[in-house]
């Protein structure tokens, strides 16, 4: 590889071009207004042999969209929110060349997506950078995975926070406002069933059982299909809002989920909550069920957990529980002895 600098005289003024070639294979061409500038960029490039081998492979110049069109249609996976994370690059980065995308820009967003996120959250942005890109490697379009050097974040999945009951009327409240009226179906069925964003993004009209008060979810986080059981309070939000078809929380077309944060994190700032984040409303279903004296094999299946370690971390929860039903019976018990 080596680097010449041509000189150009132009009306506008002086430019220089910086040339890249491989023998006589031209590699890469840019042009500067300043020759230190030219030469900053070509020595930069020289150094990243990553870029230099993208640059050399004409496959490594499709953009982010289109890599990540190729990757949906032949990916089999079954993880619902996977569509969605990849989405979400392409519509922040779909413009980009895969040449383009380095491991410094991947750890920026990362960076900056990190704010106000828990870091299970930000390790799944990640993991669908990883897989965009080994995708990538595996069909050749470049070389190396610029992810896959990144390291995850420690995730703190013991995490139980919940609302009390002032803090639940001021959501549904704030929700009430909402410019999006959607979104206190979504925080009452997630607060009602305990079901995954991800779950809850899915569902469709037609899967949905008013009469039996049921949905059936064909695909889970974790691959299986199962089915949400809805409360009283939750019948009575989906019919405010009954349809015949199409995603419950889907777009005008019904068919593509709506991007619900903007909304969602205008209604906690005006319910003043801190430190909450959606996947909360989760564990505080499952909190609301183990007051209620459900055992943890049932909270379990409501939940959808596949494992009872999954629900095992409410276990302290169920012994307040079990403790204040043995109280109130003992004292009874002894009460008559007096």
């Amino acid at each position: 590889m080596h680097v010449t600098f041509v000189k150009l005289t132009r009306q506008s003024g002086t430019r220089y071009k910086a040339v890249i070639r491989s023998g006589d294979r031209l590699i890469s061409t840019k042009t500067f207004t300043l020759k230190k500038d030219a030469s900053t960029w070509a020595n930069e490039l020289l150094r990243d042999n990553q870029r230099l081998e993208a640059l050399g492979n004409p496959k490594a110049k499709i953009t982010l969209e289109k890599l990540a069109e190729l990757y949906m249609e032949a990916w089999t996976g079954r993880d619902i929110s996977r569509k969605g994370r990849v989405q979400a690059l392409t519509d922040a980065y779909g413009e980009e060349r895969l040449l383009d995308i380095t491991e410094s820009l991947i750890k920026a967003d990362l960076k900056s997506y990190a704010k106000g996120r828990a870091p299970a959250t930000v390790n799944r942005r990640k993991a669908a950078w990883s897989a965009l890109f080994q995708f990538a490697v595996d069909e050749e379009y470049v070389a190396t995975n610029p992810a896959k050097t990144i390291s995850s974040k420690t995730e703190n999945n013991a995490r139980i926070r919940f609302l009390d009951d002032d803090e639940r009327k001021a959501l549904l409240a704030a929700c009430d406002k909402s410019e999006w009226p959607l979104l206190k179906l979504l925080v009452t069925l997630a607060m009602t069933t305990g079901a995954r964003l991800g779950e809850l993004q899915s569902l469709r009209w037609e899967g949905i059982d008013l009469k039996k008060r049921t949905a059936t979810l064909p695909i889970t986080k974790n691959g299986d299909p199962r089915v949400l059981v809805f409360p009283a309070p939750a019948i009575a939000a989906l019919m405010l809002h009954r349809k015949a078809k199409g995603l419950v929380f889907g777009r005008a077309d019904g068919e593509k989920p709506l991007c619900f944060r903007k909304h969602w994190n205008k209604a906690l700032k005006a319910a003043g909550l801190k430190a909450f984040r959606f996947h909360d409303l989760r564990h505080d279903a499952a909190t609301q069920l183990i007051n209620a004296g459900t055992d943890l094999y049932t909270v379990g299946q409501i939940l959808g957990h596949r494992s009872q370690q999954s629900t095992a971390r409410y276990a302290h929860l169920s012994i307040k529980t079990k403790q204040a039903a043995a109280e109130k019976a003992m004292a009874e018990v002894f009460r008559r002895l007096k």
